[in-house]
């Protein structure tokens, strides 16, 4: 379940997402070296700009059983998580986790087992609601949302009293936007 705080603007909910990874060496250079960017902030815009986050309405929740709720959400429109699982933009991060090659690269996965060990709290994710199938689809947050999954599959619980998301709605007529930005991914000159 989910609990409403309150209305937030794309401008609000991305300078929380610049908060927590434009300072990170690992996300700089993702965005320059691996997906070719000037830098960051100009690869983290153009992700945004691929679902129009910036005309849509946003709303803060808290998550009320984030054990339960994190592993549900479907896992993101991106190419490296989606390799992982057969079927594209249709699982969650609960069941990335069941496949057992991924059970096996994922509590190995040196950010996702330090953060089932030390879970940044309080912490916001950044997602959106399809509305043909109402499940949150993960924007942003994938590493600790596989912590999450992966700590409730091991049996263990990641304790923060704090862990929000911000949200839009996806109209079902824009739902397949999702496969759009799959088969389009985030690099700003992708392979034909």
């Amino acid at each position: 379940m989910l609990k409403f705080l309150r209305d937030t603007t794309w401008e609000d909910v991305f300078e929380g997402w610049r908060s927590r990874e434009a300072n990170n060496p690992g996300w700089i250079h993702t965005a320059m070296e691996i997906k070719g960017w000037p830098d960051w902030e100009s690869w983290r815009k153009f992700s945004a700009a691929q679902i129009g986050a910036e005309k849509r309405s946003w709303k803060i929740y808290e998550f009320t059983d984030p054990m339960n709720d994190i592993p549900a959400m479907l896992v993101g429109p991106y190419g490296g998580w989606q390799e992982k699982l057969s079927e594209k933009n249709k699982n969650s991060f609960e069941e990335l986790i069941d496949i057992p090659e991924n059970y096996e690269f994922f509590r190995n996965h040196t950010v996702v087992a330090a953060l089932t060990k030390k879970f940044p709290c309080p912490t916001e994710f950044i997602g959106l609601v399809r509305e043909d199938n109402g499940k949150t689809v993960c924007l942003e947050g994938h590493h600790r949302a596989t912590a999450v999954a992966l700590a409730k599959k091991e049996g263990r619980k990641i304790s923060c009293e704090k862990i929000r998301i911000a949200l839009t709605r996806l109209p079902k007529d824009e739902c397949s936007i999702l496969d759009v930005v799959l088969r389009r991914g985030t690099s700003k000159n992708p392979q034909a």
